[in-house]
């Protein structure tokens, strides 16, 4: 019987499995975890996908991802790429055409083609390679970066998925009005971050369990009957805006069983927050709040006193948080917000703990002396603050300072 060497042996197998490759079942084309040649751009990437999805054999897609700096020049091949998505069938796609600081012309996003979706308002040609339409009944996940969708094909993604669960937009220019309406919605979370010209959000009769909100304060937003809805993140509302408006600028609508609330503030001045523990006034469940203010940097020199509530937040922020437990506030506070605090202690009555990260992000160019002259007040500051809260914590709190 005749040898055969380890060598061959190997190149035997390895001619085997050369084209096992072609049949997995998820496809991650992120450049990120992948070694470009120093040429590597946007036409190599495109190409690279393009033969990659030319050999792939599996009817059947668990996860597509493309994560690279693309823009609409592109818009053919990705086009066929979203094709090859949905005749396979897949589970979950993620289309991540890089961010605003690369490539800020609003006018040079790729659009999702609603013709792919059978949306488009003409005829196609009996040769166009869109004219085979199955839809994406299979799609769980959907997540989309600097890709633009307009508001009919979203449409389309939440009525004719049946499968869908998480919704994720980033980056989302073409967008006006998102609307998750309606029982028979599986999705469970969305995420809405930096759509600046999303006019209004409608959720209502749904399942939603979790919604994340990154953007602008003039967005008319809707919460009307989502009873599994238990963690809300709605992110950098600028108090600067905020101060001066009415007190029904800072409700948000009864949400019975949420039990966490994040909330990101660009703060650029030391108004009151309490309007902010106002929003928390209809939401009897609540169990964790999270305040993160923006950096010390922003506010004016002048404003470093800060000024009180007006009469009208102060008594809105005296409402019983039957079930609140943990308080967490990160960013730059002052003494002038120790009646935040107060508030809550007096009003929290299952208040278990306070953690305050009232640590600031310094110059790092700053010279010698000036380091020392603001270090010094950074102790001091910090010291009054907890002094201050000290005096008023009831034996059941514990306070973190970090």
């Amino acid at each position: 019987m005749a040898r055969v060497s380890p060598l061959k042996r190997g190149c035997v197998l390895s001619k085997r499995w050369r084209y096992v490759w072609t049949c997995i079942s998820v496809l991650n084309f992120d450049a990120n975890d992948i070694y470009l040649p120093p040429d590597g751009d946007m036409n190599n990437y495109s190409k690279w996908v393009s033969g990659v999805l030319a050999q792939h054999r599996n009817p059947n897609v668990d996860e597509f991802s493309v994560c690279f700096n693309l823009d609409d020049e592109h818009s053919s091949p990705i086009d066929q790429w979203m094709k090859f998505a949905l005749l396979n069938r897949v589970h979950r796609i993620e289309l991540h055409l890089s961010n605003i600081w690369l490539r800020p012309l609003l006018d040079s996003y790729y659009t999702f083609p609603n013709r792919l979706l059978g949306l488009s308002a003409f005829r196609l040609p009996s040769n166009d390679s869109f004219n085979v339409f199955v839809g994406f009944k299979s799609l769980k996940t959907l997540s989309l970066k600097a890709v633009d969708v307009s508001d009919e094909a979203l449409e389309y993604f939440l009525s004719n998925c049946p499968l869908l669960e998480r919704l994720s937009l980033h980056l989302v220019f073409a967008l006006r009005n998102i609307k998750v309406v309606g029982p028979s919605l599986l999705l469970r979370r969305l995420e809405v971050v930096s759509c600046p010209r999303v006019e209004s959000i409608a959720i209502c009769d749904t399942n939603l369990v979790s919604f994340t909100y990154d953007g602008y304060t003039k967005t008319k937003m809707v919460l009307k009957n989502a009873p599994q809805l238990v963690e809300l993140e709605i992110l950098r509302l600028t108090v600067r805006h905020l101060v001066q408006e009415r007190l029904s600028d800072y409700m948000l609508p009864e949400l019975k069983n949420l039990e966490q609330f994040v909330l990101v503030v660009d703060r650029w001045s030391n108004a009151s927050l309490l309007g902010y523990l106002a929003m928390i006034k209809n939401w009897p469940n609540l169990q964790r709040f999270v305040l993160q203010l923006s950096s010390r940097q922003l506010i004016h020199e002048h404003d470093e006193e800060g000024e009180g509530a007006r009469e009208d937040l102060r008594e809105a922020a005296r409402y019983c948080h039957p079930c609140l437990k943990m308080v967490e506030i990160a960013g730059y506070c002052n003494t002038c917000d120790f009646e935040l605090f107060k508030q809550i202690i007096e009003n929290a009555v299952k208040l278990e703990k306070i953690i305050i990260d009232a640590l600031e992000n310094h110059d790092p160019d700053r010279d010698s002396e000036s380091k020392n002259e603001e270090d010094y007040k950074e102790i001091q500051r910090r010291s009054s603050l907890e002094q201050q809260l000290k005096t008023k914590l009831p034996p059941r709190v514990e306070l973190v300072m970090l």
